[in-house]
């Protein structure tokens, strides 16, 4: 490619230079993008770990609600009997 001086070789060197440059900004692109990814990640798998835990709450949150009204609807069907 080149001749016997370094300076005919200078367009060439230029060039490589050039896409040195770019390779390096694309991979740090990539980086980011994958340190991006991974917080993403981590994100959406906290909010499904809580959104799971929520549902269990308000399952049994509900199951005791209903246990509370049945214990009640009872207490005041007995009162209305011994009244009879």
């Amino acid at each position: 490619i080149c001749s016997s001086t370094i300076t005919d070789c200078s367009p060439s060197l230029d060039l490589t230079f050039h896409l040195f440059v770019c390779a390096l900004a694309g991979a740090g692109a990539a980086v980011i993008a994958m340190v991006h990814y991974l917080m993403v990640l981590a994100a959406n798998w906290a909010y499904v770990k809580d959104a799971c835990r929520m549902q269990k709450y308000e399952d049994i949150k509900t199951k005791e609600e209903q246990e509370l009204h049945d214990i009640h609807s009872t207490r005041s069907k007995e009162r209305l009997n011994a009244y009879t």
